[in-house]
């Protein structure tokens, strides 16, 4: 388990809210929250369809949101999905090649957990810094 502070657990409980909105068809419900530049909370969830790649997931729906509203810079992002035996919650490949697209940096917290009967499981939180997870993103 990792230490948390104050900003991760709203993040977290932040997605945790955005994770009952999900929309699965096949497969669990996930969602996040990203901390913008302005301080704010924006968040997402993951939206599925019965074609492939139409979806989107929560990574890329919280960013969204914070772009709408004006922020194309995030400090921080949480990701909580439902348990299961075959997966932890980390960002697909995509949504780490986004998350670097609107990262302030490269070393800003990837907060991920699972949730249980629509509670974050505490011992399985895990932090890491993006650079950590995708040291080699495609920059232009």
């Amino acid at each position: 388990m990792a230490t948390i502070g104050i900003s991760e657990k709203k993040l977290l409980e932040a997605a945790l809210k955005a994770m009952d909105k999900a929309y699965v068809l096949w497969g669990f419900r996930v969602g996040a929250a990203v901390l913008a530049a302005d301080k704010q909370i924006y968040e997402g969830c993951n939206v599925e369809s019965w074609i492939s790649g139409l979806g989107i997931c929560a990574e890329r729906c919280s960013i969204n949101h914070a772009v709408l509203h004006g922020n194309r810079k995030i400090r921080q992002i949480a990701i909580v999905a439902e348990k299961n035996d075959y997966e932890e919650p980390t960002p697909c490949g995509m949504c780490m090649q986004y998350i670097n697209d609107f990262a302030v940096n490269s070393k800003i917290k990837i907060v991920m957990a699972n949730v249980e009967n629509d509670k974050i499981l505490i011992k399985s939180v895990k932090v890491k810094m993006l650079e950590e997870m995708m040291p080699f993103p495609f920059k232009k």
